[in-house]
C-alpha cells in the first residue's frame, strides 16, 4: 500500500467538511459556473491534420493531455492490451507544433499534462515555444486502494513514481491584487489525490476541471486530445477518440458575445460590466474567497467611501426635509441612521482554511 492511501480527507467530496467557509465558497462558485456554462460541446478530429486556427476563436483556458511516449511505455509495462491507437505516440516536436500560441487570448492559461519522467522537461519546452511562462505545477498523487500495486515503469527513473504533473502556463500579465475578474487565487490547492487507473490507463482526475474553473474566470475553455469521458459542460472538447460531434461554430461564438453584469459587493447596487466571456462573481463569493492584504484594504476603503457618500446624501436630504417642515410648520423628521464602517489599521494574508473573520492583523 502506498503512503498516499492514508492521507486524511483525501476524497474531494469530504475534503472541506471541517472548513464550512471554504465549503460554502466552493458550492457558491460551482452554482455560478453551472449557471453560466455552455452545453457540453465536442468535435471528433485528428489533431495531426486539423487546423486549430479554423475554430475562429480566442481561448481563456486550454487543457492538453498529449499522447507522450511515456504513456505507451507505461501501458506495455502494465500488461495492457495494446491497440493501434495506443501505439500512436506524438513526438515532442509534433506536440510543440500545435499552434497553441495562436489560440490563447491575452491573458490566457494552458494546463499541460506532462507525465512524471522526461516528458516534464519537454512540457516546459512546449510552454516556452507557445509563448507561455510556467507559473504553477499541479501534482496528482496516485493512491491504489482499488487497483493494487500498479507502479509505473520508467526506464530512466531511480525512484518508484506515484505522481503525475500538470504544468500551468500563463500568457500576459495577471495581477492577483487587481484582476479578480480574470482569476480567483488560492481557492484550491495545487495537489490532487485520487485512485490510479488500472493497467496504465491515461485517464486523469476530473478534479482538475474544478480547479481550473474555480481559478480562471474565463468561460472559453478548450480541451485537446479529449475522449468521451472528458466531455463536460462549459468546454469544447477535441480529439480523435471521441465517438461523435456536436460543435457548431456560430452557436459557440454567440455564447460569448456582448457583456454581462458582475455584482461584487452586497453594499453596492452598481454592477461591474464585463465582457461576456468572463464568468463574473457574486457578493457571497467575494465575501468568502481568500484575498491578499492589498485587496482587503482596498475593498475596505471602497466600502468606507461608499458609506461616507451615502451618509452625506442622507444628511442633505434630511436637511432639505427639515427646511420644508419648518416652512410648513410641521414637526421635524427624525435624523437618519448613519453607519460608516471604519477602515481597519492592518490586514494579513488570507488562507482558505482560516477561521471566519480572522483576516484582520490585530
Amino acid at each position: 500500500m502506498r503512503p498516499a492511501n492514508f492521507i486524511r480527507d483525501s476524497d474531494v467530496e469530504e475534503r472541506f467538511e471541517e472548513y464550512p467557509k471554504l465549503k460554502e465558497l466552493i458550492e457558491a462558485k460551482d452554482e455560478l459556473i453551472k449557471e453560466r456554462s455552455t452545453e457540453p460541446t465536442y468535435r471528433k478530429v485528428d489533431l495531426k491534420t486539423f487546423d486549430l486556427t479554423s475554430l475562429g476563436n480566442k481561448w481563456d483556458v486550454i487543457l492538453i493531455d498529449p499522447p507522450w511516449e511515456e504513456y505507451r511505455r507505461r501501458k506495455i509495462a502494465c500488461g495492457a492490451v495494446m491497440t493501434d491507437e495506443d501505439m500512436d505516440v506524438w513526438s515532442p516536436q509534433e506536440i510543440m507544433n500545435l499552434k497553441i500560441e495562436a489560440l490563447g487570448d491575452t491573458p490566457s492559461f494552458v494546463f499541460l499534462w506532462s507525465g512524471s519522467g522526461v516528458s516534464l522537461q519537454w512540457g516546459r519546452a512546449c510552454l516556452r515555444k507557445w509563448g507561455y511562462r510556467r507559473c504553477e505545477d499541479i501534482c496528482w498523487i496516485k493512491s491504489n486502494r482499488e487497483t493494487g500495486r500498479n507502479y509505473h515503469w520508467l526506464p530512466d527513473s531511480v525512484i518508484a513514481s506515484t505522481t503525475e504533473h500538470c504544468l500551468v502556463g500563463i500568457k500576459g500579465t495577471v495581477r492577483r491584487n487587481y484582476d479578480g475578474h480574470i482569476i480567483h487565487a488560492n481557492v484550491d490547492t495545487d495537489v490532487m489525490l485520487s485512485e490510479e487507473p488500472p493497467y496504465g490507463a491515461t485517464n486523469k482526475p476530473h478534479e482538475l476541471y474544478a480547479i481550473i474553473e474555480h481559478f480562471c474566470q474565463g468561460r472559453r475553455r478548450l480541451e485537446l486530445f479529449g475522449e468521451d469521458t472528458n466531455i463536460r459542460r462549459g468546454w469544447l472538447t477535441l480529439g480523435r477518440s471521441l465517438s461523435s460531434s456536436n460543435f457548431d461554430p456560430a452557436t459557440w461564438h454567440r455564447s460569448f458575445e456582448g457583456v454581462t453584469d458582475s455584482y461584487n459587493f452586497e453594499w453596492s447596487d452598481e454592477p461591474e460590466v464585463l465582457p461576456n466571456h468572463l464568468l463574473g462573481t457574486t457578493p457571497l463569493i467575494e465575501s468568502l474567497r481568500p484575498k491578499s492584504p492589498t485587496q482587503l484594504r482596498e475593498e475596505a476603503q471602497r466600502r468606507h467611501t461608499f458609506e461616507v457618500d451615502t451618509a452625506k446624501r442622507k444628511q442633505q436630504q434630511h436637511e432639505a426635509e427639515c427646511s420644508l417642515a419648518a416652512a410648513e410648520g410641521r414637526e421635524m423628521p427624525p435624523p437618519p441612521q448613519i453607519v460608516v464602517t471604519p477602515v481597519p489599521m492592518s490586514f494579513r494574508e488570507q488562507s482558505p482554511f482560516m477561521a471566519p473573520g480572522a483576516n484582520l492583523g490585530r
